[in-house]
């Protein structure tokens, strides 16, 4: 994947419409600003338009919805609060295939709603547009993206920590570990629903309070504001878990499961096309078109045939000539001698023209041949040029659907996340409907007791359910415990087999950036836990705290870029703030080695006092592109200007 083209519109500090457009042949692109002017919002808008929602920027921040994380980067200064962010990228970096995703809003709603289209080679695709999370999932999971796109400054946090259960996650979900995880987790639920049903005392307990809850609701006033808040919290947790299943349920697959039929339909359309155009085609070929092959011949065939028709016209003409010289003669004897030259100079040039003949073309022959020279031949190939290219766009859109057709979706797994889905917007709307009564009920004894008697039949039917589930329990928890065992056993002997060669992959990246080539000889990981072991040249190992801060440092990027390279995936790399806490020794290493070689296309965002005057110059010879950040603190707003922020001093 190379990123072409960023624009963002009223985003953040970027007020008005923002363009980066990346058209360098080598692989850096720096961008530089100072603090607050814009590069961790530019990281934030790449992840904005590739991943939405799934974007780690939104899951890890403070907002609890995603529409209140798209309202925080709306720009109001010139008054439309109309956003939106256009991210365009080629996946091989020909232009064979380049993707545009635009995703817009409005902050001025009480609720933000996004809006998102694709575009492939220039055309809206319905289709991408449908399934975009599904796509982009295949290119850079979401789960892999901190890899690629990470900042300086959270390197250098995980760099002093002892332990790191996020970038443990993240290696598991690189090595395909972390659906044991959550194959684990499932049954593990399994086994706590089986097992709470023995506990049945304790839920009929908690329906009794709930049942003194409702009959005393007309005396607990001072209550009602304390429903009416925890419903509205109710109402935002069921909205972000909303949101987790939609984007679950469109990762998966599931809205090509309901354009199955539509896809289908487009199918028996496009083949009908192809078969109109081959029909055609046919009837073209069948017809002058294979005159082509011959096109010169006929152009030589045509010009003897107009000499041939001179030659006659010129023959006709002199025996005309010689009859009426008879004629003239036998009336004026004294005028022969002069006519006699004349005659002789015309018999003279006719026989100048005399040619062989050799295809004897009548008028109308040669007339037909002329028009099919002139015009008709040219005519037929731009008809046979233009039936293939509408064959061949007719078979690409056939491959296509064919393409989506051939996806391998779970339809299990499918309907388990719809029909939670269905739960979730049906427990919506009655929790806003509950909400909406509170609110216009809420200083009279009944709205209380509409509560409270929602809460109890809720309550009920939850151990109703769980009462009617308990046949041969015992048996399935055994079972369950039996898999959980097998899971282990299995995750512990796959990550066996694939961190031996992210441990030596991590090991070559780090001596090709550490200044002390000897102090780490080896670095191993364990494959159960996870962690990483750092070996000196005796095979002893080496305690993390006594490694610099630098050096910790390099560790992390060291593993960021073996988990890269053992991803397989050619991706750009994002780095903001990239030589934060490094000292020069190291600086010099990352840009002359790392920086170069991390991916295709690296985009740096750093400020002067990181690529600095010295830095630039030894990063100059791989700058394919280079960006200010300029900002104005009167208008308060940030502009793009070409160029570092060296450039010309």
């Amino acid at each position: 994947m190379i990123l072409k083209k960023l624009i963002m519109h009223n985003f953040g500090v970027y007020e008005s419409t923002n363009q980066f457009e990346f058209n360098g042949t080598n692989p850096v692109v720096l961008i530089g600003g100072m603090n607050g002017r814009g590069k961790t919002t530019f990281l934030e808008a790449v992840l904005l338009g590739l991943y939405g929602s799934n974007s780690f920027a939104y899951t890890e921040s403070k907002y609890k919805t995603y529409g209140q994380y798209l309202k925080s980067y709306v720009n109001k200064t010139d008054g439309t609060k109309k956003t939106y962010v256009e991210l365009e990228f080629s996946l091989d970096g020909s232009e064979e295939e380049i993707y545009l995703i635009h995703r817009e809003w409005d902050g001025d709603s009480q609720r933000v709603r996004e809006k998102i289209w694709v575009k492939k080679n220039g055309e809206d695709n319905s289709f991408l547009t449908e399934n975009w999370p599904m796509f982009v999932e295949n290119i850079l999971p979401s789960a892999l993206s901190s890899f690629f796109f990470f900042d300086g400054e959270k390197i250098a946090e995980l760099a002093v920590e002892n332990t790191n259960d996020q970038m443990k996650e993240s290696i598991k979900a690189l090595l395909g570990i972390s659906i044991l995880d959550q194959l684990n987790n499932d049954i593990g639920r399994i086994i706590s629903r089986l097992s709470s049903a023995a506990n049945e005392d304790q839920d009929l307990q908690y329906l009794e309070q709930l049942r003194k809850k409702r009959d005393l609701a007309d005396n607990d006033l001072k209550d009602i504001d304390d429903e009416i808040q925890r419903s509205h919290e109710k109402i935002q947790n069921l909205n972000i878990e909303l949101e987790k299943k939609n984007s679950e349920y469109a990762i998966k697959g599931g809205d090509i499961v309901e354009q199955r039929h539509d896809l289908m339909k487009q199918r028996s359309q496009q083949l009908a096309l192809l078969e109109r155009y081959e029909d055609d085609f046919l009837e073209i070929v069948s017809g002058a078109m294979p005159l082509m092959l011959v096109k010169n011949l006929l152009f030589d065939i045509e010009k003897q045939g107009r000499l041939e028709q001179a030659y006659k016209t010129a023959v006709m003409a002199t025996e005309k000539v010689q009859n009426l010289y008879n004629d003239y003669i036998l009336k004026h004897p004294d005028t022969k001698e002069t006519l006699n030259k004349f005659v002789e100079f015309i018999q003279k040039d006719s026989e100048a023209q005399k040619k062989e003949e050799i295809y004897g073309l009548t008028d109308n022959t040669l007339y037909q041949l002329n028009r099919l020279n002139l015009d008709e031949l040219e005519q037929c190939e731009k008809h046979v040029k233009m039936q293939l290219h509408r064959r061949d766009t007719s078979k690409k859109k056939i491959d296509e659907i064919d393409n989506y057709l051939s996806v391998d979706i779970d339809e299990k797994a499918l309907n388990r996340i719809f029909k939670r889905i269905k739960e979730l917007e049906k427990e919506i709307l009655i929790e806003e409907v509950n909400l909406s009564s509170l609110q216009q009920k809420r200083i009279t004894l009944h709205g209380t007791a509409m509560i409270a008697e929602s809460e109890f039949s809720k309550a009920a039917e939850q151990v109703l359910s769980s009462l009617e589930s308990n046949d041969d329990n015992k048996r399935t928890v055994k079972y369950a415990h039996m898999t959980i065992e097998i899971i282990k056993r299995y995750r512990i002997r796959l990550q066996q087999r694939k961190t031996d060669i992210l441990a030596n992959t991590m090991t070559d990246c780090y001596k090709k950036l550490a200044y002390k080539k000897h102090l780490i000889e080896k670095i191993q990981m364990d494959p159960v836990t996870l962690d990483i072991h750092y070996l000196n040249g005796s095979n002893e190992e080496v305690e993390k705290k006594k490694l610099s801060a630098g050096e910790k440092q390099l560790m992390v990027i060291s593993l960021l870029w073996a988990l890269a390279i053992c991803s397989k995936k050619k991706l750009p790399v994002i780095i903001d703030t990239p030589l934060s806490r490094l000292d020069s020794i190291h600086r010099e290493a990352l840009i002359l080695t790392y920086f170069p070689n991390a991916s295709e296309q690296t985009i740096i965002l750093s400020t002067d006092s990181e690529i600095d005057q010295k830095y630039y110059e030894l990063l100059k010879p791989h700058i394919g592109d280079e960006f200010t950040l300029v900002y104005d603190d009167e208008l308060m707003k940030t502009t793009i200007k070409k160029g570092y922020l060296f450039e010309g001093k």
